[in-house]
């Protein structure tokens, strides 16, 4: 057997569905000779938010997987990489390599040298005998502990070449491997709940991986615990819930900074608490407990009065079975005064934004009405959702509520502007019956709407809400001089012909009454099979949901 066949072969036994990439890989051509599809994007970049979501959205249960050219095809793809290093999301890239003769001498590009600080492994592999260890390796690495992507960086003549033994090589399919944590300190993450006057919980997407959203709701309904999540987190817990404070990203929901300021004990399950531009950071004199599957992370950017490291859903069974334990028949403690308080918060959200989510004024479109519509449209039940970077991001955030695990895909310590359309085609690919979304500006989808052919092509129905102000919505404050010279933020360009060209089903808007009508045509569209682009004409909007921004 080929080299290719062989490592094709091992993906097939780890599970592996598709084998994302662009433009050359040998592994494609063996991959359609067996049961993986090769699925070919028109850029390095978008192949890998392809991947990215698609095991986002299985909690890394199955894993994305990537080929790519030696040279280019690599060296283009850093950026995305970056952005699922950022994140950390468990996927396989396996770029071709420069044959080992060529190896040694500059400014020959080695990957496994240079993506060893945005990987969790990088690795080369010049002889074939090395494969299947290799990949024990990698799925390993990928499988346990803190997650990341992985890299294996193989010979291009190696994949061409045939496996130098006659017998197939044994492969040993890595285990996954949890663990509770220390009894003593799940007691201490215990008591100072019960001793708060206030607590609450931040949940990150350590939860959605450890597959415990479940196990988060039980207890926070148990101890009666105010739940907010992270920008990652998000749809970790139900946010239609009544202990629901919604997300701290960037912008943030009203019930989440008022709690978070108030708070005197903040309880974070599955987050490092990292401090970056666009999580909200802890209030400066919050005291943090932490759990985590990452010891590394304990205390890493604020100090924390107690931990527990272990999976975050067996650390909650862990923390429900003592508190069920200790309350004995005394029931949950009475804290029905905070669910008023949040009902009202909720209440005093909407009405402080109602004048722009429910918009009918003539002229541009509210980017705020079209996320209202799509909030109380959808079947929160099997639709998700994603944001692109910027304002569409920091608009959708606080005001889309999620409701069911991965019905919203939350990305961004790195903040690449395109990367949504990526996203939503990984995301249709891991859920085939549900409808997947991007919403997205003007600005980002210009950075990858050729993929959109992506889309039609592979046969990926998604739907791309567009909001098209014309402008990068908020660089005017950044660069005055430059805008009111030389018009260095106004864009430009029909998207809706763009999209048609391209054999999807597109629509331009440009009244916000046709708004729900429009997201209505958008999703039966997308049941018959085709992509869709919504290009709703819109304002500037540069009021964002700001006022409670935590500590910073």
């Amino acid at each position: 057997m080929s080299n290719a066949d062989l490592i094709i072969e091992i993906l097939e036994r780890e599970g592996v569905e598709y084998l994302f990439g662009f433009p050359n890989n040998r592994l494609f051509n063996s991959a359609a000779s067996h049961s993986i599809r090769p699925v070919i994007a028109r850029t390095e970049r978008v192949a890998i938010n392809m991947a990215d979501a698609y095991t986002r959205m299985h909690n890394g249960q199955k894993i994305g997987v990537v080929a790519v050219q030696d040279g280019p095809g690599i060296e283009a793809s850093f950026p995305a990489i970056a952005q699922a290093y950022g994140d950390n999301t468990p996927l396989l890239m396996l770029p071709g390599a420069h044959a080992p003769a060529m190896q040694d001498y500059d400014p020959q590009f080695i990957a496994s040298r240079s993506f060893r600080d945005i990987t969790k492994l990088a690795s080369l592999i010049n002889d074939p005998r090395t494969i299947p260890r290799k990949l024990e390796m990698a799925f390993s690495a990928l499988n346990n502990g803190k997650t990341g992507p992985v890299l294996l960086e193989t010979a291009a003549n190696l994949l061409w070449g045939q496996y130098p033994e006659e017998s197939k090589p044994d492969y040993q399919s890595p285990g996954r491997y949890r663990s509770m944590a220390d009894p003593a300190d799940v007691s201490e993450i215990l008591d100072a709940l019960m001793a708060a006057s206030r607590p609450m919980i931040l949940a990150g997407h350590g939860v959605l991986y450890a597959d415990a959203c479940g196990e988060l709701k039980r207890l926070a309904q148990l101890l009666q615990l105010p739940v907010a999540t992270s920008l990652l987190g998000k749809s970790a817990f139900p946010e239609d819930h009544e202990l629901s404070l919604g997300t701290a990203g960037r912008t943030i929901t009203k019930a989440a900074g008022h709690f978070a300021n108030e708070a005197d004990f903040i309880l974070g399950v599955g987050t490092s608490f990292t401090i970056n531009d666009f999580t909200a950071r802890m209030p400066v004199n919050a005291t943090l407990g932490q759990i985590t599957n990452a010891p590394q992370d304990i205390a890493k950017c604020r100090p924390v009065v107690c931990a527990a490291v272990g999976d975050a859903r067996l650390v909650l069974r862990q923390l429900i079975e003592l508190a069920e334990s200790k309350l004995g028949g005394s029931g949950s403690p009475d804290r029905s005064n905070q669910l008023e308080e949040i009902a009202e918060l909720k209440k005093a959200f909407f009405d402080e934004w109602s004048e722009r989510l429910l918009c009918d004024d003539a002229g541009a479109i509210s980017p705020y009405r079209v996320i209202h519509e799509m909030n109380t449209l959808f079947d929160k039940t099997s639709t998700v959702v994603t944001h692109d970077a910027g304002n569409p991001r920091d608009q959708l955030v606080p005001f889309y509520e999620a409701t069911t695990p991965r019905g919203y895909l939350g990305w961004g310590k790195s903040t690449h502007l395109g990367s949504s359309l990526g996203f939503a085609m990984g995301a249709k690919l891991a859920k085939p019956d549900w409808l997947s979304v991007n919403f997205i500006g003007d600005a980002g989808f210009g950075q990858t709407a050729n993929d959109f052919e992506t889309a039609v092509r592979v046969g990926v129905p998604i739907m791309t809400v567009l909001v098209n102000n014309g402008v990068m919505g908020g660089y005017g404050a950044y660069m005055p001089d430059a805008v009111e010279r030389y018009q260095a933020s106004s864009l430009g360009g029909d998207y809706t012909a763009m999209a048609n060209a391209m054999g999807g089903y597109a629509e331009r808007i440009e009244s916000s009454s046709d708004v729900r009508a429009a997201l209505a045509r958008g999703i039966e569209q997308t049941q018959t099979g085709k992509a869709v682009l919504l290009e709703f004409v819109t304002k500037e909007e540069p009021v964002l949901a700001m006022a409670n921004k935590w500590g910073m």
